[in-house]
């Protein structure tokens, strides 16, 4: 066994420690706290197939039942459970972790999830400011790290490296704020036991009733379109689409090409008519938005919210953004006729 440094402030189950002085920083470049509640969508836009640190908090027979996609199980203890003792587990988490993956290979945003038991929402409470803490001060928590973790690098501490990864790159903790139970009854094939070999990009949901699509994202995949509750499609005439997969969808086809020059306000215009009616009619359906690339269908979504939600391009792009905030393009988006659109905005649209 051999020792790592101490955190300070830190009361280690250990009695033996050393201490590290590192400069001690904050959450974030302004001070805030790196923790968020988040929704089921915002899980489902993350996407989970991207190898994010996902801990299902839930009692570990629950998690064998059937947990979220790439979860791993970090169980919650008792509710009078001490400091001392949570710690000591969160260590073992950490330890066992270590062995199987390394360290996290995409660390933010860290999500948390269990169910709403009170020694739940304690625990993840307790655990999202832990993790906090570790990010905040750059250290690692207190404890003797197994030999055994440095036999095949000398010298390398997969532990602390576990630590300085969170450190160094979590810029989120999310804790899900509603149950396991209510994201699977929203998002059931991203639940149960998911082999990862088989998880596949997904659209993001932008609103209840519109989805983002993608290049990625096949055009006539009908299991998809079926999984997500699709019903109507918006595409480009000059994409190569099999009709025959698309029966059961209602698809609306713009004259748009694949240019950066192209015209776009034709397009909007009976896309944020197309989408109204969906929206409108009490049917419940959705719209997957696929003209060829993201820039394209973005620009689709940013026109509808801009006339329909009366929300400025500003708000907009916000909006998008929150919702796959690390993929579009906004020099590709069709910004100067986005500026021209929102001028020109009239009530000749029927919202």
């Amino acid at each position: 066994m051999r020792m790592m440094r101490a955190e300070r402030g830190c009361t280690s189950p250990m009695s033996a420690q050393t201490t590290s002085s590192v400069e001690a920083r904050p959450a974030t470049a302004d001070g805030s706290s790196l923790l968020r509640t988040v929704g089921p969508d915002d899980v489902f836009n993350l996407p989970l197939y991207e190898h994010h640190l996902v801990m299902d908090i839930r009692p570990s027979h629950e998690y064998s039942r059937g947990h979220m996609a790439t979860a791993v199980s970090f169980p919650y203890p008792p509710l009078q459970t001490s400091e001392e003792e949570r710690e000591r587990l969160l260590i073992d988490f950490i330890h066992s972790y270590v062995k199987r993956y390394m360290r996290p290979e995409n660390p933010s945003p860290v999500l948390l999830y269990g169910d709403n038991s009170p020694a739940a929402r304690f625990h993840s409470e307790w655990l999202a400011r832990r993790l906090e803490r570790i990010q905040r001060e750059r250290k690692a928590v207190s404890t003797y790290v197994p030999q055994s973790l440095s036999l095949e690098e000398p010298g390398f501490d997969y532990f602390e490296h576990f630590c300085l990864t969170i450190a160094d790159s979590a810029k989120e903790i999310w804790i899900l704020e509603c149950s396991y139970e209510d994201f699977a009854a929203e998002y059931s094939f991203l639940c149960g036991h998911v082999d990862f070999m088989t998880m596949e990009p997904l659209p993001h949901r932008i609103t209840k009733h519109i989805f983002l699509g993608s290049r990625v994202i096949p055009l006539t995949h009908a299991a998809l379109c079926v999984r997500l509750g699709i019903t109507h499609m918006i595409v480009s005439r000059h994409q190569p689409i099999d009709w025959g997969e698309l029966k059961d969808i209602s698809v609306l086809t713009c004259d748009v090409r694949d240019s950066n020059t192209q015209a776009m306000m034709e397009c909007w215009t009976a896309c944020v008519r197309f989408i109204d009616e969906i929206e409108s009619s009490g049917r419940g359906g959705r719209v997957l938005v696929m003209l060829f690339g993201r820039s394209r269908s973005a620009s689709v979504v940013l026109a509808h919210l801009v006339m329909s939600s009366g929300m400025s391009l500003d708000e907009a792009w916000g909006v998008l953004r929150g919702k796959c905030w690390h993929l579009i393009d906004k020099s590709l988006a069709y910004e100067d006729q986005l500026r021209e659109w929102e001028r020109g905005r009239t009530p000749s649209i029927e919202l």
